[in-house]
């Protein structure tokens, strides 16, 4: 078949496999299953949460947004959502204003429409994240030693089979989560970067402020990195998106989400919490008896999340806008995060499935290390108290800094061998 032919069918492919996700969900996902009488999980599943905060701000309830018992409330009045579920489950409020801000569109439909309009989102960032990780990947091919550039062009037309399969993917469109489209804007910023437009790359990633604990450490490893007009664009998309927010939630509203971050750090504590879906370092320190679990918050967290630290901001064995930094930066994040679910791994899609086209072993040992991990994370959280995801994202980043280390020293040698010679 014709290379330009054979882009095509994977093309018209890709298409129809992803128009076809929403169906499939709205007529076989038990959460997106629309029943008038009681049922034991929320239609939207985790949704339902920003649609509350969402329908509170544009109704005049803004106030009350972080009073727990106002927040329940709402999420059991069947006259507001159109539907009844169990209540001895509920999802509280913990993002900041401007998260909630941001879904006011979606909280101006009828709960049960919302629902949808959001899973075609979800589907519709997927997507068009396949596309950009395309374009990415062409890109860093050219500066790649391990594949040419048109072995790398043919192994991307295939990189969204990656995408869908990905087992936390596909659990973050089931649970209504916004990982997907914290990969789109990760997606979008790694293009704009690689076109050297780093302002507009800022501005883009600063979106993602409204998830702060994703936010904190890409912009401060750029502006190490000398990077400074990434830095100054995320700086300005943080205050249109805070500022504007400021001016339509009161300083009540404010001060009781400070209470909330307040308690961040002993978010594991909270009732429902999964440990096993769990994968960042405080995993471990909730992983061992609970009297020894301040002694492992500082005696194995601390010194693990100083040495990742100085691996993204000290490294320079890798571009910036390479997959495998992406990795380290991400992966990082994740892991030094106060609260972190498997579904937040779908930002490392991106650097993965670049990996997969241009160092193919690398990435495909990458996915298959975290879907396994993640598929057996239950059992082995049960049965020995391991935290196996954290371990593995600990690992992976680990490997990335030494293979860096022993490439450059390699270098270094093959460059003083020819000095001499």
């Amino acid at each position: 078949m014709p290379p330009s032919r054979a882009n095509n069918s994977t093309s018209w492919l890709q298409i129809a496999v992803f128009v076809s996700i929403p169906f499939v969900y709205l007529f076989f996902a038990p959460n997106y299953q629309w029943k008038l009488e009681e049922t034991g999980t929320a239609y939207g599943a985790d949704f339902l949460q920003e649609w509350t905060g969402a329908r509170m701000i544009i109704t005049g309830h803004v106030a009350d947004l972080y009073d727990l018992e106002t927040f329940k409330a709402w999420q059991y009045d069947s006259s507001v959502l159109g539907f009844a579920w169990i209540t001895d489950q509920y999802f509280p409020p913990v993002y900041p204003p401007p998260h909630y801000v941001l879904f006011s569109p979606l909280a101006c439909l009828p709960y049960r429409w919302a629902v949808v309009v959001w899973l075609v989102v979800l589907v519709a960032a997927a997507f068009f994240s396949t596309r950009l990780i395309t374009e990415i990947t062409v890109y860093c091919s050219n500066n790649s030693q391990n594949e040419t550039t048109t072995t790398t062009q043919d192994k991307s037309r295939y990189l969204w089979l990656g995408l869908v399969l990905f087992p936390m993917l596909l659990f973050s469109i089931t649970l209504g989560q916004k990982s997907v489209i914290w990969l789109l804007i990760a997606c979008g910023t790694w293009r704009l970067l690689q076109c050297h437009r780093d302002y507009l790359a800022g501005m883009v990633f600063g979106i993602l402020s409204v998830k702060p604990t994703l936010f904190f450490l890409v912009p401060l490893v750029l502006l190490r990195r000398g990077n400074w007009r990434f830095f100054v664009g995320a700086s300005i998309s943080f205050a249109i998106i805070w500022g504007g927010t400021a001016c339509v939630v009161p300083v009540e509203s404010w001060m009781a989400f400070g209470r909330v971050l307040g308690t961040v750090g002993t978010y594991a504590e909270n009732a429902g919490y999964r440990l096993d879906w769990s994968c960042n370092l405080l995993t471990i320190a909730y992983s061992v008896p609970t009297h020894l679990t301040i002694w492992c918050k500082w005696a194995i967290c601390a010194p693990l999340a100083i040495y990742l630290l100085y691996c993204v901001f000290e490294d320079r064995h890798y571009a910036i806008c390479s997959p495998e930094m992406a990795m380290m930066l991400f992966g990082s994040t994740l892991l030094i995060s106060p609260h972190t679910y498997q579904y937040d791994l779908c930002i490392l899609l991106l650097p993965i499935l670049c990996l997969s086209a241009t160092a193919t072993k690398q990435g495909i040992a990458y996915f298959g290390l975290l879907t396994v991990g993640v598929t057996v994370a239950s059992e082995v959280q049960s049965l020995l108290h391991l935290p196996v995801v954290t371990i593995l994202l600990i690992a992976i980043i680990c490997e990335l800094r030494l293979r860096g280390v022993l490439h450059t020293r390699g270098e270094k040698h093959s460059v003083d061998g020819l000095a001499v010679s």
